[in-house]
């Protein structure tokens, strides 16, 4: 009996050749697995993109490299390690994907459109057949937004933004035409559709940040993942709850905060990124022929919106979105602090801007609203204006603040053209 199971037993040297097979087997897939998640990971990224797909890089070697070396008893816990690491990260994205909001894409993804270059993506879950942030497309309504990012909505949700806000601050419905990264070369189409809705009002709103400076590089067709990222980080970033949550963290945390420098204010602090007042200075400079010249061009396309609004009974007011920075500046201006002569350059330049802008649409009988002295007084008064970290975009506070200014004026817009 004794030696009938010796003879069928497995001897410990075939055992180990066993086990060691298994183990090299998947530490080699999770080895080149961490290689091909680097090199995917950094392609096309910046310094910083690179040094996190170095690290994976140089993790996936060392994978592969203690498969080949290392003992049966080795690979098997190496092995172990990788499982329980891949299981945990599973667990996980289920766990935040059934308890949190994430995976966040506030930044939807966008598809080519032969006249505006772009539209968001329908296969979104707030974005209609047009591409644009609304629910459905109704044949008729009472305004119509038209905008960038601000009109958009990014940081929010759909009802949160400053057109679904808009809707229940008026009682009213309200078509939402806002994309990031469009200008006025955008706008001047989304004039012609609007009118198809036969609206009693559009309301366009004109952030004076970078309109100017989306004029004067044109209408092209663009993709998110090709513009803000490659398609792999894209979709790590936006499509899953881990990376979702992992970016957004990274985000607000000092690990991930550009040279700036911080606004201490006690209800509204936030930190500014030096690399974004030099991008703002550049896109609001006058002396550039350039810019200048897309000032030009967007007072004429304005003047003339207005103009097709009019002849179909159609109300234009056009909002005129600051900066974050030019509100933080109006807000402090008067108090001694350091920060007014940092933010200085870009308020003046916005200033000298908002001011020709607004002496043409005054001239010219364009409804404006220009939101300004509302936002520096909002950081004052609510919370969640803008966000505590290096973004330019407001928060819901901040999208009220708009709201309720548009709202203002378009009950006087009415009350005017109805006396």
């Amino acid at each position: 009996m004794d030696e009938s199971v010796n003879e069928f037993s497995i001897k410990p040297t075939e055992r180990n050749i066993s086990s060691g097979f298994v183990g090299t087997i998947i530490c080699w897939t999770f080895g080149l697995a961490a290689c091909a998640f680097a090199i995917a990971f950094s392609f096309a990224g910046s310094f910083q993109t690179k040094a996190v797909g170095m690290i994976f890089l140089l993790a996936g070697a060392v994978i592969c490299g203690w498969a080949r070396t290392s003992s049966p008893k080795w690979k098997l816990r190496l092995s172990a390690m990788c499982i329980s690491g891949g299981l945990i990260l599973l667990l996980s994205e289920g766990l935040l994907r059934m308890l949190t909001p994430y995976p966040v894409n506030l930044q939807s993804n966008m598809v080519p459109h032969p006249q505006l270059g772009y539209v968001l993506d329908p296969e979104m879950a707030d974005v209609d057949v047009n591409g644009f942030r609304n629910a459905e497309v109704p044949q008729e309504v009472d305004i119509v937004t038209i905008g960038d990012s601000h009109t958009q909505g990014f940081n929010v949700t759909s009802d949160q933004s400053w057109p679904g806000q808009l809707a229940r601050q008026l009682d009213q419905s309200v078509y939402n035409m806002g994309v990031g990264g469009y200008g006025p070369l955008q706008y001047k189409t989304l004039v012609i559709n609007a009118l198809k809705m036969k609206p009693r009002h559009v309301v366009l709103g004109l952030y004076l940040g970078n309109d100017l400076a989306d004029a004067v590089q044109g209408i092209g067709k663009r993709h998110t993942e090709n513009a803000v990222d490659n398609s792999f980080r894209h979709s790590i970033k936006y499509h899953t709850a881990v990376g979702s949550m992992a970016t957004q963290l990274i985000r607000k945390s000092a690990i991930g905060r550009p040279a700036g420098f911080g606004i201490n204010h006690p209800q509204n602090p936030t930190y500014v990124a030096a690399r974004r007042i030099e991008s703002l200075a550049k896109s609001l400079d006058l002396s550039d022929v350039a810019i200048a010249a897309a000032l030009k061009q967007t007072a004429e396309m304005l003047v003339a919106a207005n103009q097709q609004c009019l002849q179909q009974g159609t109300t234009l007011t056009v909002m005129l979105i600051p900066t974050r920075e030019s509100v933080y500046f109006e807000n402090q201006k008067n108090r001694a602090t350091e920060l007014s002569g940092t933010l200085e350059l870009v308020a003046n330049r916005e200033l000298e801007t908002r001011t020709w802008l607004a002496s043409v649409l005054t001239n010219q009988k364009v409804a404006f609203v220009d939101i300004l002295p509302a936002m520096a007084a909002a950081l004052d008064a609510k919370p969640e204006v803008y966000p505590s970290h290096d973004e330019g975009h407001p928060l819901a506070g901040g999208y009220a603040t708009y709201a309720a200014s548009v709202s203002q004026k378009l009950s006087q817009v009415t009350r005017t053209s109805t006396n």
